[in-house]
Parts: C-alpha cells; structure tokens; sequence
C-alpha cells in the first residue's frame, strides 16, 4: 500500500516526488515515456525562458554555462535530480486504469519491461501534462509522412519547401530554425496577425519576412496536403475558431468561382502543423475526474489540486487545460509540495 502514486514524471510529478520523499511518504512515480519526456521533445538547443533558479526542483540547484539553461542542460539536470534524489520512478510503464476510493485506489498499468502491474494506494497524483495529444487539423493527407506535429531541429529540411501552420510562438520558433537551416518556409496563420510571441523572437520574424526570406499568408488555413504540394484558402478577413463555420457558409453562398479565386495551391516538401496541445480527456474522464468542455480544465480545488473524486489530485499543465501557456514549469515545480501538505493533514496519512 504506497500513500501516493504519482502518474507522470515532469518536473511537476518529480516535485510531487521529492516532496513526498522528505515528508516520509510511500510513494512510486510511473511515466509512460522518458523522464521530462515533454522537455525531451522540445526543439533541439532551444534555450529556455526561465533562468536556472526558476525550473530547478527542491533544494538541488541547476549550473548551466550561461545566463539561461538549454534543453540539454534541463534534461541532464532533471536526470541527475532522480539519481541524485533517490527518487522511484518507473519509466516506460503505462498506466490503464484507475478504481478505488479515497484511501484505497487501485492502479493498473502495463510495464515494457515487467508486463502488467497493479498498485494499492491510498491517494494518486495526475501529473500527465499536456502536450502528448496534438492539436490535429483534420484535413485531407494530414496522415502522409510528410506531416509532423512536433518539431525537432532543422537539418534535414535544408533545400526543401517547408509549410508552417500556426502562428504563436513554438511555429514561429519553428519557421526560423528552418530558414536558418536552408528551408524554403513558408508559414499559413488563420489570424490577421501574430499574436502571444516571445517579444525578442517577433522582430527577427518581422525582418525575414520583409526581406522575403520567410513568405507569410495570413488570415490563411490549410485545406488539403497532397505528396508534393499542399492547398490553402486565404481571405480578406480573420478566421477565428467561432467564426470558422460562418465563413465557410459564406463562401458556398458566394459560389464556386469566388471560393476559387481564395484558393492557392504552392509546391511543398513537408508540414509541420505547430497548432497545440490538449490534455488526454478520455483518461481523465475515465479516472472520474470531470472536466470543462469549453477549455479541458480538470475540475479541481486552486488551493489543495484535489479534483471533484476525493483522493486524486491534479498538478502541472494539466491544470490550465488547453491554455497551457498559463502554467510553467517555474508555478507548477510547487503544487507538488501543497499536495503533500493536503495529504500531511488529512486522516490516514502520516
């Protein structure tokens, strides 16, 4: 009987770890991939945001070589942290349900290297972050190879034409890198303008499209990716997620020809659609943990991250549903700790 499962081994789960570790607590973390598997899939030599002190877990500090850790400094230090920490974490481990009551949950989960396991527990921490479901765009050939919902680096792409559809600031991260690595970009944004970018990353954009080097269709969407080329619609006007359907009523009653005259069909190599992330909703749901259909916000308690089923708690991204760009690695590192400390208070955890 452990006192606490852990589901999820980002930083936020890793502090719930930590936590649970000093205040004595029975405790096992179990993570469906790698460790940081989120920070592992972020662009390779990205530089983080935050400084050192403010991703940094417990009292363990982070040296990196500049002001600013990279993504390699970050997962070499989350890595140390575990060994360092003595933290018990279970990699490679999926988790397939979740049944029980407050007190005494039972979680099932298929290990790659053990097989099936079973767990007693009298309280679970959902730390399952929120970029392992993609945004996906449902068009015709978003399932060719050519297509990615993540981006890596920029090297193989050199001397290929490259399409970029977002418009925040991981696509616009993501255009540059390609430019800089000898692709052809060209980036398809729904809005009349970029909106919610970094403020040292939007004037390097702004100049390479001035100069030509970066090719901008905006209040543009993507229709169709077909093997050599893709086909886009762009209009006069913005197209937003509530006003999608209303457009798309107007132009069949504008007719074909005026449909036509908006469409444009451009050579490309490969897509990368950098449109987002959503937490995993149906094993939420499946857990009983209701959330709002509006935002994919988990329902839970601000203050103690108790979800509406007494015993499991809800820490991390996952908090701020699809609006992830709320919760960072720096506020979520401590709902680990409150967690704990809700736990510490209630009866049948000492």
């Amino acid at each position: 009987m452990y006192d606490a499962v852990i589901i999820g081994a980002g930083p936020a789960g890793l502090a719930a770890a930590y936590a649970a570790k000093q205040a004595g607590l029975e405790y096992v973390v179990v993570e469906r991939q790698c460790i940081v598997h989120t920070i592992y899939q972020f662009p390779t030599g990205l530089v983080f945001y935050s400084t050192p002190e403010l991703i940094s877990l417990g009292d363990v500090p982070m040296i990196v070589q500049g002001l600013k850790p990279t993504r390699e400094e970050a997962l070499n230090y989350y890595l140390k942290f575990v060994e360092s920490q003595g933290l018990k974490v279970n990699t490679y481990e999926e988790v397939t349900g979740i049944s029980g009551e407050d007190g005494d949950f039972e979680i099932r989960s298929v290990s790659q290297r053990e097989g099936t396991q079973r767990y007693r527990t009298r309280k679970v921490i959902l730390a399952t972050g929120a970029f392992d479901s993609a945004n996906r765009i449902g068009v015709p050939g978003e399932e060719l190879p050519k297509v990615f919902h993540y981006f890596k680096e920029g090297h193989p792409y050199f001397d290929r034409d490259v399409l970029v559809v977002g418009g925040k600031s991981s696509a616009v991260e993501t255009a540059l890198t390609l430019y800089r690595a000898g692709a052809r970009v060209t980036m398809s944004y729904r809005r009349s303008a970029f909106r919610g970018i970094k403020y040292w990353v939007l004037p390097d954009l702004e100049n390479r499209i001035a100069e030509g080097s970066i090719t901008a269709l905006m209040n543009s969407t993507l229709k169709e990716i077909r093997q050599t080329e893709v086909v886009l619609e762009v209009g006069n006007e913005e197209v937003g997620d509530e006003g999608a359907a209303d457009k798309d009523a107007a132009d069949k009653d504008a007719g074909d020809e005026d449909a036509a005259d908006r469409e444009l069909v451009i050579p490309n190599d490969f897509v990368f659609c950098m449109t987002g992330h959503t937490p995993d909703v149906p094993f939420l749901s499946g857990t009983g943990v209701k959330v709002q259909p509006e935002d994919n916000v988990p329902v839970h308690d601000p203050d103690t991250f108790e979800s509406n089923v007494p015993g499991i708690y809800i820490i991390g991204v996952i908090t701020a549903g699809n609006v992830s760009s709320d919760i960072f690695i720096e506020n979520s590192r401590l709902h680990g700790p409150k967690v704990v400390e809700h736990m510490l208070a209630q009866n049948g955890v000492s």
